[in-house]
């Protein structure tokens, strides 16, 4: 059962009423009955416009507790949810798969050697280590020109194939980054986890009639979804292998040249005549076989084009960004979709991160450099290298990954009669200013401080949600000194003082290696709060006196109700967050194998009524192809949908003056500008209304019967059936939907 309060706290404003008794002050009596009637007032306006506690907030959010704390500062506001998660791993083939999250929650091993060819290729880079002392931190520095000496572990990656597994064009494909397909990979699998489906958008001829155009969002989401993409390696893939290629073209080019100008000055009979010969031969066929060609696409094959791409893909317009706060990325993401929600600028926020460090293309370089700064581990065993918490930690492991998050407003999930996941209690970005890889203590503890603090405004107190709380470490088991897991245990320590040891602590790089920015850990946490499972700490064995006792997770099940994610990256990033378990209202929690939204739909005449208005037709069902959640496509609708553009305005309430009316798109985005109080009985009015309609362009009298189909020619003509059928070859349009009259330009795109 949860320890903390129910989803919608508001309830407990009521008590403010009672006043100080003064002389010559209204009897006891009168005072009682004013305030049952303003408590009324209050109660009725709360249901007006759709707060916690009135009639919307209890009929999506069936309490299973009664609240034990004080409600929220604002009480207006509720917090954002997360209401979709998505995972790609490594060492796991499709490194996207429905088991994924059974798999990394019991603790699966998943990172592997590395192959020799990529061991000897770090053994030429000509590096100089810097070995670190793990008890004092002082280094030396030691030359590396052997395999022996370098990284022989690795989280990697099975190839990705988003063309068979996503459905993706195969000419967009070829201009995309592994990382933007690792990236579009999680994306879809957290828009399915959320319950969003996709709609067949129909687009009008020059004739007056629809043809299929494309699979999105529905017209009502795309101008308040967001997409953030967050990588701390995007596109450097591509631009390695682009980089490579043209020195390797270059090198042959060049070796070629020379030897033929050697060949000139030879006149055939000498005996080194036929090995020159030889090389010669050899150099032009390899030209012939790879030769290296500027590719036109170059430009988007290296930007970091994750969050535009996908946007583009599922035609998303709201706002739209990539971040690269190192390994802290996919954290600090999660705080800018809450800023993002709540200001107004959209309803919900796509996260998407991925990285691929342990590439071919990459991990000669990547691996290399932390191999250079003394941070890699070089064991040729796993359960030497990974042991986080563990006094022999001495280096990481480099690993690879993909993740996704659904954000959204607690109102937009409602709409849908959708129970989130969990909640967004406080979420912090900071930067420590303080060392390009090694933590600031002292600022890591006083960013934990904040985010406990801000998160307890919702009615949570510290002390009586430790037994409760998982805290989803980042400690990467590098050496000892400036490493991470000091910071995080002091942090804690100061934060929730001696019930800091009921906290239980789980970290899963010890299994997949460092992810980099892709945020494997955001998704763990939200898993574990919704199956009470959470995953082992890896290889511990020998306590770390400096840490002192720590109650770190045996793995299996715990009562786990809140989240505390930290996460770091070069350069001084620090982000934090802490999340609360929304449970359900039976109370069970479900295993990995029946997640997913369906058993997360509490309201099914409002989930049934939503899926209506995408679709425009009654009795709308659902489909999975190629791991995409879609609404069956039936036909065109009767009448053609209308796309408009209605662009969120953020801040609305704050930025316009009393006697100005709010545009028609602020209202769709209510649940975000909460411009006061609501306990303040003389303005109840400002708030937006939270249960407005989603858009009004889906709302076009969609039910109608679809119009008779034309009755078929009575005379064929061969020669139009003929060129009905080339055009339907090549646009892959149904020749019964090829009318005679469409523009082949226009309509068809020929």
């Amino acid at each position: 059962s949860a320890p903390a309060a129910a989803p919608a706290p508001v309830a407990a404003v009521a008590p403010v009423m009672a006043a100080p008794v003064v002389a010559g002050a209204p009897s006891d009596a009168v005072i009682t009955e004013l305030g049952k009637l303003f408590a009324g007032v209050l109660e009725q306006g709360m249901k007006l416009y759709g707060f916690p506690g009135g009639a919307a907030g209890d009929a999506a959010y069936p309490a299973t507790a009664p609240a034990e704390a004080v409600a929220p500062s604002a009480p207006a506001e509720e917090p954002v949810v997360i209401s979709g998660a998505g995972l790609g791993l490594p060492g796991v083939d499709p490194m996207f798969d429905d088991e994924n999250i059974a798999r990394i929650l019991s603790g699966q091993q998943f990172i592997s050697p590395l192959p020799r060819s990529v061991r000897a290729e770090m053994a030429r880079m000509r590096v100089t280590r810097l070995v670190k002392d793990a008890t004092t931190g002082s280094g030396s520095f030691q030359v590396i020109d052997n395999e022996a000496d370098v990284i022989k572990l690795a989280g990697t990656h099975a190839p990705i194939d988003v063309v068979t597994q996503y459905g993706i064009d195969p000419s967009r494909d070829a201009a995309l980054d592994t990382t933007t397909r690792m990236a579009i990979g999680a994306g879809f699998d957290a828009l399915r986890d959320a319950g969003i489906p996709l709609v067949m958008h129909y687009k009008k001829t020059t004739i007056g009639s629809q043809l299929p155009d494309r699979w999105g969002l529905p017209h009502s989401m795309r101008d308040d979804t967001g997409i953030i993409f967050a990588s701390a390696f995007p596109g450097y893939h591509n631009l390695v292998d682009e980089v490579s290629h043209y020195t390797e073209d270059r090198a042959r080019r060049e070796h070629l040249l020379a030897l033929e100008g050697v060949r000139t000055h030879l006149t055939g009979s000498e005996p080194i005549c036929a090995e020159i010969d030889a090389l010669i031969a050899e150099l032009k066929r390899e030209l012939d076989e790879n030769p290296f060609e500027f590719d036109r696409r170059f430009l988007f094959r290296v930007l970091a084009m994750g969050h535009s791409q996908f946007a583009e893909i599922i035609g998303a317009r709201g706002p739209n960004t990539q971040i690269n706060a190192a390994c802290a990325s996919t954290t600090q993401a999660v705080s800018i979709a809450e800023d993002w929600i709540r200001s107004g600028r959209c309803r919900r926020v796509v996260i998407v991160s991925a990285d691929d460090a342990t590439g071919d293309q990459m991990m000669p370089w990547v691996g290399t450099g932390f191999l250079a700064s003394g941070a890699a581990a070089t064991d040729e065993r796993v359960e030497d290298a990974a042991t986080p918490f563990d006094r022999r930690r001495h280096g990481m492991i480099i690993g690879a990954g993909a993740a996704s998050l659904v954000l959204e407003s607690a109102a937009a999930a409602r709409e849908r009669g959708i129970q989130p996941i969990a909640q967004v209690l406080a979420a912090v970005i900071a930067n420590s200013a303080f060392h390009g890889t090694r933590l600031d203590i002292d600022h890591i503890r006083g960013v934990m401080e904040t985010v406990v603090s801000e998160a307890e405004r919702w009615g949570i107190d510290r002390h009586t949600i430790a037994p409760s709380l998982m805290f989803m470490s980042h400690e990467t088991y590098t050496p000892a000194r400036g490493g991470s897991a000091a910071a995080e245990i002091n942090a804690l320590r100061n934060a929730f003082g001696a019930d800091a040891d009921k906290i239980v602590i789980t970290n899963t790089k010890g299994f997949t290696g460092h992810a980099m920015g892709a945020g494997v850990e955001d998704v763990v946490a939200v898993k574990a709060l919704e199956t009470g499972l959470v995953p082992p700490v890896p290889n511990y064995k020998e306590p770390d006196p400096d840490l002192g006792a720590l109650n770190l997770s045996k793995g299996g099940s715990y009562p786990v109700q809140f989240a505390l994610r930290l996460a770091a990256g070069f350069g001084s990033q620090v982000a934090m967050a802490l999340l609360r378990y929304v449970p359900m209202p039976d109370g069970q929690r479900r295993a990995p194998a029946d997640l997913g939204y369906a058993y997360r739909i509490v309201d099914q005449a409002a989930w049934q009524g939503w899926l209506d208005s995408l679709s425009g037709r009654p009795g709308s069902q659902l489909e999975v192809d190629h791991r995409r959640l879609r609404i069956v496509d039936t036909g065109a609708p009767a009448v053609p949908v209308v796309a408009t553009t209605s662009v969120p305005v953020p801040y609305a309430a704050m930025n316009r003056s009393g006697g100005t009316a709010p545009a028609a798109p602020v209202a769709r985005v209510a649940p975000v500008a909460a411009p006061a109080p609501v306990a303040a009985p003389a303005a109840p009015a400002p708030a937006p209304a939270p249960a407005a309609a989603p858009a009004p362009v889906v709302a076009a009298a969609p039910v109608a019967a679809p119009a008779p189909a034309p009755e078929p020619a009575v005379v064929t003509d061969p020669v139009l059936d003929q060129v009905t059928t080339i055009v339907s070859g090549l646009t892959g349009y149904p020749a019964d939907l090829l009318d005679p009259d469409l523009d082949l330009e226009a309509d068809l795109g020929v």
